[in-house]
C-alpha cells in the first residue's frame, strides 16, 4: 500500500521532507513478518533517534483513524561513557540505566513539544508512569520518572532469555555494541516484533573497533543474504550544517592519523 503525505507527519513533524527519514518511517511500518530487523546508520545531527522514536511511538499509540500496531515500545542502549569512565554504579538498574537516558527524554520531550505546537498531541500524550516525591528532584531515576508508560529502557544485559513479542524496539548506539550483544539482540524477536537498529560507524567509543571495521556493520553484512533485514543511511543533518562539518573533520583526521585515533 502507498503512502501519503500524512502518514509521515508524526507528532508535528514533516518526516517525509527528508529522503533518509521517510524511508526509516516506510521501513518502520514494513509489515514484521516480511521484515522484522531495520539497520540505520547516519552521522551525528541526522536525527537517527529522533524519527525512530517518532515512527515506532506512532505505532504504539496510533493517531486520527490509524489503529495502534504493537503493545509497547522498548529502547535498548549500550551503556558505554565517552572517554574516562565513571565506574561501577552501585544500585537497581534504573540507578546504572537512568544516566544514560538523556538522548531518549530529550528526543521524546523535543517531539512531544512539537506535537502541542501543532495540536495533534494533546489529547492523547501520556503521563509519567510513576512521579517522585519531590517533583524538582534530579537524579538517575529521574529519567525513568518523566517517561511513559509505553516506552520501557532496557540495558543489553538485561536481555539474554527473554522474548519479546508484540512490541517494537529501538536499539540505539549499536556502534558500541559487540557482534555477540547484536547477535543476542536480533535472536530476541518474536511474533509481531520489530526492531530498529541505530548506529553511527564514525562515532565508535570503544576500543578495537573502527570505521571501516565494526561489528555494527558486520552485523549487517550477516543478515543481509536472509532478506530479513535492510539498511537505511541518514545523510542530512538536523541540528546544523556546522555538525557535519565538524564531524568529518574529525572522521578525516582519524583516517590520516591512526594511530592517534586508536589511543585509549
Amino acid at each position: 500500500m502507498s503512502k501519503t503525505a500524512s502518514d509521515f507527519f508524526l507528532f508535528g513533524v514533516d518526516f517525509g521532507a527528508n529522503p533518509g527519514q521517510r524511508e526509516l518511517i516506510r521501513q518502520i511500518n514494513e509489515d514484521p513478518k516480511r521484515k522484522p530487523v531495520v539497520f540505520c546508520q547516519g552521522d551525528a545531527g541526522t536525527g537517527k533517534t529522533f524519527a525512530a522514536l517518532a515512527g515506532a511511538l506512532d505505532l504504539v499509540r496510533g493517531h486520527g483513524t490509524k489503529r495502534k500496531k504493537y503493545k509497547t515500545l522498548y529502547y535498548v542502549r549500550e551503556p558505554v561513557e565517552v572517554g574516562h569512565r565513571l565506574g561501577y554504579l552501585k544500585g537497581t538498574e534504573e540507578d546504572k540505566f537512568g544516566p544514560y537516558l538523556g538522548p531518549l527524554l530529550d528526543n521524546y520531550q523535543h517531539l512531544m513539544a512539537r506535537g502541542r505546537a501543532e495540536g495533534v498531541v494533546a489529547a492523547n500524550v501520556r503521563q509519567p508512569k510513576k512521579k517522585h516525591a519531590e517533583e524538582e528532584e534530579e537524579g538517575p531515576q529521574h529519567a525513568y520518572a518523566k517517561l511513559p508508560g509505553d516506552i520501557v529502557p532496557l540495558a543489553p544485559e538485561f536481555l539474554r532469555g527473554r522474548s519479546f513479542e508484540n512490541c517494537i524496539i529501538i536499539v540505539d548506539e549499536a556502534q558500541n555494541m559487540t557482534l555477540e550483544e547484536l547477535q543476542m539482540l536480533v535472536t530476541r524477536v518474536g511474533e509481531y516484533c520489530k526492531m530498529i537498529i541505530l548506529g553511527s560507524a564514525n562515532q565508535i567509543d570503544v576500543p578495537g573497533q573502527t570505521l571501516e571495521h565494526n561489528d555494527f556493520t558486520i552485523a549487517y553484512e550477516i543478515l543481509e543474504p536472509t532478506g530479513l533485514v535492510d539498511m537505511i543511511t541518514l545523510t542530512e543533518p538536523m541540528r546544523s550544517g556546522f555538525v557535519q562539518v565538524f564531524d568529518q573533520a574529525f572522521v578525516q583526521y582519524k583516517k590520516a592519523h591512526p594511530k592517534i585515533a586508536k589511543k585509549e
